[in-house]
């Protein structure tokens, strides 16, 4: 069995790979902590089409199995989020009937190995930071296959809160076999410690290592940065892509890699908390923006503006 080389080198390949060699069982419960929750997504995707091909599993296969995981139309992936899985009304949550369903479903018995991977998810219009992205997986086979807007994005305690992360405890722990939950995140604290003790948990790194930067660098006295210093930042970051022909994009993608690594070592500082989320939503808009071909010197000073100690009150 092979996974898709697409994905090599952005997982945890390796594990997987020798996994389906040994034939060992499979896990229950995997959480995937990382910025990239695209990658998460399709990543739990092609681990089901292995688990459920009718062939050999091999990446290229044209199984029926594998075209429909593929597709986003098979009965094997479901996907739990506020938008999907659910009979009530309530939109903006993951709820208890929800993982009741879940619950009531795996009691009964299939040919497939299942999968349910919980995330949060949203109807937004097409942006083209989304477009490219999806492009990316489109030409490596993979479809989202749902409405037009809808995109997976992290779990977070609000929309997986406590009731419904309690109600499907059993399950993660008692899961009958063939039955896999994935819970995708930016960060296992998003997720009650009762689900991350009782699942594997798997950093995804959104960027290669090649395209890793050091920018810590550039946040000394971070969040109180002055906008002046902030400025001041630019031309050195600016002087940085340019000797070292860097993309602006990967250099968004490292700083928050970095608020990232803030928020899991500062997780119980409530305020620093707070202030790196909303930071990390700068930095992604940023992209978005360099992604539009917005000039980088611009992208930058508005960024580093934004998150000083003075921007942050404008």
């Amino acid at each position: 069995m092979k996974i898709n080389p697409y994905f090599k080198d952005k997982f945890v390949y390796n594990y997987f790979e020798e996994l389906f060699k040994t034939n060992k069982r499979f896990p229950q419960s995997i959480i995937f902590e990382g910025l990239d929750i695209l990658q998460q997504y399709f990543f739990a995707k092609e681990l089901a089409r292995i688990l459920n091909c009718s062939k050999e599993g091999e990446f290229d296969c044209d199984c029926t199995n594998c075209k429909w995981i593929k597709e986003g139309a098979h009965p094997c992936v479901i996907n739990v989020t506020p938008l999907d899985f659910k009979d009530d009304g309530a939109k903006t949550v993951i709820s208890v009937k929800q993982i009741e369903k879940v619950t009531s479903i795996i009691n009964e018995t299939s040919d497939y190995h299942r999968f349910f991977i919980f995330s949060n998810a949203k109807i937004t219009p097409s942006d083209a930071f989304k477009t490219s992205e999806i492009e990316k997986y489109k030409n490596a086979g993979f479809l989202i296959n749902k409405e037009e807007g809808w995109y997976p994005y992290s779990l977070t305690r609000k929309i997986m809160q406590e009731e419904a992360s309690n109600a499907l405890l059993k399950s993660t722990e008692e899961a009958p076999d063939k039955v896999t939950f994935v819970f995708l995140s930016n960060t296992k604290d998003d997720i009650i410690s009762t689900i991350t003790s009782r699942s594997l948990i798997f950093k995804m790194p959104a960027l290669s290592k090649k395209s890793q930067i050091n920018v810590s660098e550039f946040f000394v006295g971070y969040p109180n940065i002055k906008i002046e210093d902030g400025l001041e930042t630019v031309n050195k970051i600016l002087n940085k892509i340019d000797a070292e022909n860097l993309n602006i994009i990967d250099i968004f993608n490292s700083i928050e890699e970095y608020f990232l690594s803030l928020i899991k070592a500062n997780f119980y500082n409530k305020e620093l908390y707070s202030i790196l989320k909303d930071d990390i939503n700068k930095a992604k808009t940023a992209k978005k923006q360099a992604i539009a071909l917005v000039a980088p010197k611009n992208l930058l000073e508005s960024f580093f503006i934004s998150i000083s100690k003075e921007g942050r009150y404008l």
